[in-house]
């Protein structure tokens, strides 16, 4: 056999290497961009493969080449160690046993990936492995969707040029072949290159990325035939401890049906790094080219194994595609046994997005037919998404209905459920079953409310409605369920009558019975434009509707019971002011107590701000000295204080 040497640094094919003296297995030396250009043209490619030495040279832009080459090496992932889980990912493709096996092995400074399964020959590895988007992988079945991955992993080199080397050895039984790059020539690199200046490091790091790529050297051998892959990469980036805790993050969900991972000799996906929760499969709906208008079948639940490897029938299952259906898997309610482990989408068993909000472990991983964007690291909203992620809300309401648990159980659901859907899921399938879940976890009549407003609303309408309250714990929950639940104002005018609007001083000389308003008034600094309305409990269900009243009519004796009004007599909403008439403070304030609740309600609802109101509280003048010292021995204020 003879060796090809590609064209040098230049780009334009006039130099080459001298050949190393006894090596007659040496197919390529040179720049990796040569060799893409030879697996570009079909006279080069088969001239190499058939062993020839003198190969005409590529008619190919090596500019162009180098331009897209470098596009697709230093802008993959998001993650700087995700392209190691591609080669885990192509290792699980190739692996064709019963139950493949996916061997990692990691130090500092290096990572190896080995497979068993269906290796390469030369002409696999140069119209395949080297051409970007050359993928022969099979959608809907095979993991791998855009033959980038080996090309990805190469972005370590741009990132570190100085300690980096790709080894790869890799044959089909029949054939045996190695492939070194390196992202720059230096002694005993790519076969014996020339040695580099001794200031060639640092004019390296100072390189612009499409140079880097360019110096990138490759060389191919032939070797003793042999059967599976390995990969091994070397860069001073890779540190082992991250390097092991993100990939348990990222691969112990991935299903073991297609390849149990070894990690140093440990498996990670067989359910040991899961604790608790519930661990589900769901057949959903198959995409729409399989035929969108068969009806969904969803399988029944089965536990997680908090230890030990899965069920030998989920090993044995055929790959999901296959028979046209889509197979989603759900882990809800676990903990990670390891910190590194979080909240997390997958896709094929691979983490896509953190969500580092929640508490819970939520695992979801999404069928192979779901596409990914254009980065790759991201899932594309379409319709095998949105079956999905609707499949996984139905599932939230089958747990919580099998459960029984109370209310705490089933709001925290209800947030868990709305934070997945903005941080992981883009909202998708959200508006269609939101209604479903908002029922079944809330109940009807339940209002969402903001967090900094929840105890002036119990204030105010006392904690009767305690129950009726939804508060969101995150903004994200909020978010979600906003164009879904009842709010404040539904709540207000589900619980009170309302006068019609008035200012503070009208309202004053009109309802002269109300001794608390001229309290009010003195503390309003403009009562003639400030806004106001009267406000009353309604009737409780079942009262009937004689309890209504004409505006500024005194209650009935007779009348149906009402809902008790809470402490705080006045509420600031955005348009205006609402004070209750049936609280004792506003009709009779016969207490310090009763004029605390006046003025202190009154600030806030005008929006003073908390610490003024408190240091104006403490050393401003006092609320009415004068009543209190008239209080008769043992006599108490209709707040109950003595």
């Amino acid at each position: 056999m003879h060796a090809h040497y590609g064209a040098g640094g230049d780009g334009g094919g006039s130099r080459r290497a001298a050949p190393p003296k006894g090596d007659a297995g040496l197919y390529f030396l040179g720049a990796l961009h040569e060799l893409v250009a030879i697996g570009l043209h079909r006279p080069a490619l088969d001239a190499l493969c058939a062993g020839q030495r003198d190969i005409a040279e590529p008619p190919i832009d090596r500019a162009y080449l180098i331009k897209i080459l470098d596009e697709e090496i230093s802008r993959q992932f998001g993650h700087p160690l995700r392209p190691l889980i591609e080669l885990v990912l192509n290792a699980a493709d190739a692996a064709r046993a019963p139950q493949p096996l996916v061997d990692v092995a990691v130090v500092d400074g290096r990572v190896d990936v080995s497979d068993t399964g269906a290796g390469m020959g030369l002409r696999a590895i140069l119209s395949r492995l080297l051409i970007p988007f050359a993928t022969d992988k099979r959608p809907g079945i095979d993991l791998g969707r855009f033959g980038v991955g080996f090309f990805s992993v190469l972005g370590l080199g741009l990132s570190d040029p100085e300690g980096f080397s790709l080894h790869l050895t890799t044959g089909d039984g029949i054939e045996g072949w190695a492939i070194r790059v390196v992202a720059w020539p230096s002694l005993g690199d790519a076969g014996g290159v020339t040695e580099l200046a001794p200031d060639e490091p640092e004019r390296a790091r100072g390189r612009a990325s499409p140079e880097l790529t360019a110096a990138l050297m490759c060389s191919v051998r032939r070797i003793a035939p042999l059967l599976g892959t390995r990969v091994r990469v070397t860069s001073s980036l890779l540190e082992a401890g991250a390097v092991r805790a993100y990939l348990r993050d990222a691969l112990h969900f991935f299903p073991a049906s297609r390849a149990l991972v070894l990690l140093d000799g440990a498996a990670v996906n067989d359910g040991r790094l899961i604790s608790g929760g519930r661990l589900v499969e769901e057949r959903i709906a198959p995409a729409p080219a399989a035929g969108a208008d068969d009806p969904p079948a969803a399988s029944g639940p089965r536990p997680a194994a908090a230890s030990g490897p899965p069920a030998e029938e989920a090993r044995a299952r055929p790959a999901e595609g296959r028979d046209g259906g889509l197979i989603a898997r759900f882990h809800v309610g676990g903990r990670g046994l390891l910190p590194s482990i979080s909240a997390a989408t997958f896709h094929a068993g691979v983490k896509v997005e953190a969500c580092l909000a929640l508490a819970e472990l939520a695992l979801i991983d999404f069928p192979a037919a779901v596409e990914l964007t254009e980065g790759r690291d991201a899932l594309k909203v379409g319709p095998a998404f949105t079956a999905a992620a609707t499949a996984f809300y139905r599932r939230l309401i089958q747990i919580a209905a099998e459960s029984g648990e109370g209310r705490r159980t089933r709001d925290r659901l209800a947030e868990m459920a709305a934070q997945i859907s903005a941080l992981m899921l883009q909202s998708a399938g959200w508006d269609e079953v939101a209604l479903d879940l908002a029922r079944a976890l809330l109940g009807p009549e339940r209002c969402m409310v903001n967090p900094e407003r929840r105890e002036a609303l119990l204030g105010f309408l006392g904690p009767s409605v305690a129950d009726r309250l939804f508060v969101p714990e995150s903004f994200w929950a909020e978010r979600e369920w906003q164009p879904h639940l009842p709010g404040e104002r539904e709540l207000l005018e589900d619980e009170l009558e309302f006068d019609p609007p008035e200012t503070l001083a009208a309202l004053a000389r009109r309802r002269g019975d109300l001794a608390g308003l001229p309290l009010l008034t003195a503390r309003a600094v403009s009562p003639h434009t400030t806004m106001v309305a009267l406000c009353r409990g309604r009737p409780q269900a079942g009262a009937g509707a004689a309890a209504r009243r004409a505006p500024g009519a005194l209650p009935s004796p007779d009348a149906p019971a009402r809902r008790p009004a809470g402490p705080l007599p006045c509420l600031g909403t955005r348009r205006l002011l609402l004070i209750r008439d049936d609280s004792a403070a506003v009709r009779r304030p016969a207490g310090w107590s009763d004029r605390y609740a006046l003025r202190a309600a009154f600030d806030r609802a005008s929006g003073v701000r908390e610490a003024d109101l408190e240091r104006d509280l403490i050393v401003g003048e006092p609320v009415d000295g004068a009543a209190c010292a008239a209080l008769r021995p043992g006599e108490r204020t209709s707040g109950g204080d003595p």
